[in-house]
């Protein structure tokens, strides 16, 4: 007994915890020494005050009083003439506090050039001290210094204080040593660490952990929707308020009395002619059909929310109130899923893995999309997600062992793929994956429809697969043909936007560029925050491409969405675990739903979240059908194995998945991103992150 405890207690000749304190003191250094460099390069300097600063008119600036900003006001510091390594710049303003930073430039001459030249713009503000001291790389002696106030015209500020070569104080951050630690934990995890416990279902620990697991990803993602509710995306959630009034007077074409310009428009939904009869923006993005306007996305959501809330209270639902309905239950329902997706096809994974993928899978499928923004354009694909993940999961768990099936969660499930037609009907295709779902059960039905015997035992499984397809196909229909004249039509082409989309055709020419920023597309990477930056089409396409900035194609950053491509190879271990119908279905629904996004509508990141869940299921359901192969056939992986090698492969795929998602946050790929309506919490997390920030 004193032996196993001698081993467990020392690794490698060292104490265990010695090793861990090794890692908190080099933690420890790293804080104080590389992410506060500052402080120790600028400890020899001599500050020196700038008691004399000019404005634009030539006037000596008052400090600790009103100066009004307005177009080409700016700052001068004259007769310099030292050799100047940095400045502290503080500077209050009068706006709001979550908006309380200001942009500044600033313009050297120098031994180098006498005439004034230009460097990037940088952000201050009072409340986020570490922003205000900026490091200056002159040619030799600084002469003089102007700072300049670029988009900052008719706002009021107080100069506090001007300072050349300050010392730069201690800024030690908490947040960033928990956050270098626990990275530590987890890669001595990952990476030293052997894998020799594996997931057991009904595991009370393990699933303890799972469910806390989930909770910290709630709790994650949460605030971050919370702070992506800016007025810009809850006006575009104004049309769901809109389409709650007129459902509850009975109507499906919205109480909004129509331009008379647009009625009399030679083509209302040419974007030119509107703008040349002064009406351009009008209504933007509903849908204009024979005089009236209607809201052509998913009726769903205000059916099972906005309408409800407005009926019993008479009152609109707020719009983060709705967002959070469908965003929470999605965290919840990707668990639960992949869970699933474990017990069906991987009896054997490292619990290590588990976890990671667990992660991989709810931040990879658009979560973190959704949550950057609250509008109805992501509300829209949002509910179609989680109502596809709910379905999928509802399915897959109703499968027993013997092949029988739970029909109340059949039917249960089959009413949540439904829906998904009343929210994005892209993602319908999901409703495919019926086939590998409840194959064993289809084969046992043909099986007794040629023996003629026992068909009536399928009747219950039919009827609760069939009838919530039947009763929402026939509701969806009846708004569709009460709308625009047709049952199939969503009015999508009726669209008031940039293009006529009634004329956008389908092009091949425009497919390949399409794709590739879909799929392949690699991301634009910076060594400075936020790290992960935009990309654009590049295409000789000679037609109109609608297009928004990217992040990467999701193969090229998902790293865990490689083993895609080992589909083929390894088709018939697939077919063996009856896996490869499954993986088909998904990855054939991922790459439909691609095109068709290209084709209908255009390459905007949102669309990603439309087939990033296929995707995903068709990876995972290969990494779990070799993973499951390859514990079968030895009991224990011993340390220094193959299967131990590919265990980590696999930890470092999901894992820089997991890092490029995070990145994502930040990343200023949408109009209206975190830096420009909540810029104070962005440029915090700026102090904490930003590496070359000095």
């Amino acid at each position: 007994m004193m032996k196993n405890e001698n081993i467990k207690q020392i690794v490698g000749g060292k104490p265990v915890w010695v090793r861990y304190a090794i890692a908190a003191a080099l933690v420890m250094l790293i804080e104080i020494f590389l992410w506060n460099r500052s402080f120790w390069l600028s400890l020899g300097h001599e500050p020196i005050e700038a008691e004399e600063v000019f404005t634009q008119t030539g006037e000596l600036l008052s400090f600790d009083e009103d100066f009004y900003l307005e177009s080409g006001s700016f700052l001068e510091i004259r007769e310099i003439d030292q050799e100047i390594k940095n400045i502290y710049v503080n500077i209050e303003t009068d706006k709001e506090e979550r908006l309380d930073v200001l942009k500044i430039r600033f313009q050297m001459a120098d031994e180098g050039r006498k005439a004034y030249y230009s460097t990037s713009s940088r952000v201050i503000s009072s409340r986020l001290q570490k922003l205000d001291y900026i490091s200056l790389y002159p040619y030799g002696d600084l002469k003089s210094l102007r700072i300049e106030f670029p988009g900052e015209e008719n706002t009021t500020v107080c100069v506090k204080d001007l300072v050349l070569n300050p010392r730069v104080p201690l800024f030690f951050s908490v947040w960033r040593v928990v956050l270098m630690y626990l990275l530590y934990l987890i890669g001595r995890a990952l990476f030293f660490r052997p894998y020799l416990s594996f997931r057991q279902s009904g595991e009370r620990r393990q699933r303890g952990i799972a469910v806390g697991l989930c909770v910290l990803t709630l709790a994650f993602i949460l605030p971050l929707t919370l702070a992506g509710d800016d007025a810009n995306g809850r006006r575009t959630m104004d049309k769901y308020t809109d389409l709650t009034h007129a459902l509850a007077q009975g109507m499906v074409s919205l109480d909004i009395e129509v331009d008379e310009r647009l009625l009399a428009a030679d083509n209302p939904y040419d974007s030119t002619e509107l703008s040349e009869l002064g009406i351009s923006g009008y209504q933007w993005d509903y849908a204009y059909f024979e005089g009236k306007l209607y809201v052509y996305f998913g009726v769903v959501p205000v059916v099972l929310t906005y309408l409800p809330y407005f009926l019993l209270t008479g009152q609109d639902l707020p719009h983060i109130a709705a967002y959070l309905i469908f965003l929470l239950p999605l965290i919840v329902g990707a668990y639960l899923l992949l869970d699933a997706l474990v017990k069906r096809f991987c009896i054997r994974l490292p619990e290590k893995l588990y976890y990671l993928f667990l992660v991989t899978f709810t931040l990879g499928i658009g979560t973190l999309i959704f949550a950057k923004r609250v509008c109805i354009y992501n509300l829209a694909i949002m509910s179609a997600v989680c109502f596809t993940v709910w379905g999928l999961y509802l399915w897959l768990s109703s499968v027993k062992e013997n092949g029988q099936c739970v029909i109340w969660k059949v039917l249960l499930g089959s009413v949540c793929m439904a829906l998904v037609a009343g929210c994005r009907p892209q993602l319908l295709m999901g409703s495919f994956l019926a086939l590998p779902v409840f194959g064993e059960k289809l084969k046992e039905m043909l099986a007794d429809v040629r023996k003629k015997k026992g068909c009536g035992k399928h009747a219950l499984f039919l009827a609760a697969f069939c009838i919530p397809y039947l009763v929402i196909a026939l509701m969806l229909m009846w708004y569709n043909y009460a709308r625009f004249g047709s049952p199939f039509d969503f009015g999508a082409a009726y669209n008031l936007t940039t293009n006529d989309m009634r004329f956008r055709g389908i092009h091949m020419a425009r497919m390949i560029a399409g794709l590739w920023s879909f799929l392949f597309k690699l991301p634009t990477l910076d060594v400075e925050f936020p790290y992960l930056g935009t990309t654009w089409i590049n295409t000789a396409y000679q037609g109109i491409t609608i297009q928004e900035s990217g992040i990467g194609g999701i193969f090229a950053t998902n790293l865990i969405l490689w083993p895609c491509f080992l589909l083929y190879r390894f088709r018939a271990k697939l077919r063996e675990k009856k896996a490869l119908l499954f993986a088909v279905v998904s990855l054939a629904g991922g790459v439909v739903i691609a095109c068709a996004d290209v084709q209908m509508a255009g390459v905007l990141t949102r669309y990603m979240a439309d087939f990033a869940i296929f995707f995903y299921l068709a990876s995972f359901v290969v990494i779990f059908t070799l993973l499951d192969g390859h514990s079968n056939k030895q009991a224990e992986c011993p340390a220094g194995s193959t299967g131990i090698f590919w265990y980590k492969v696999l930890a470092v795929l999901a894992g820089i998945t997991v890092i490029y998602c995070l990145l994502t946050i930040l990343s200023p790929y949408v109009v209206g991103d975190y830096q420009n309506y909540q810029p104070v919490w962005y440029y915090h997390l700026k102090e904490i992150f930003g590496v070359l920030d000095i």
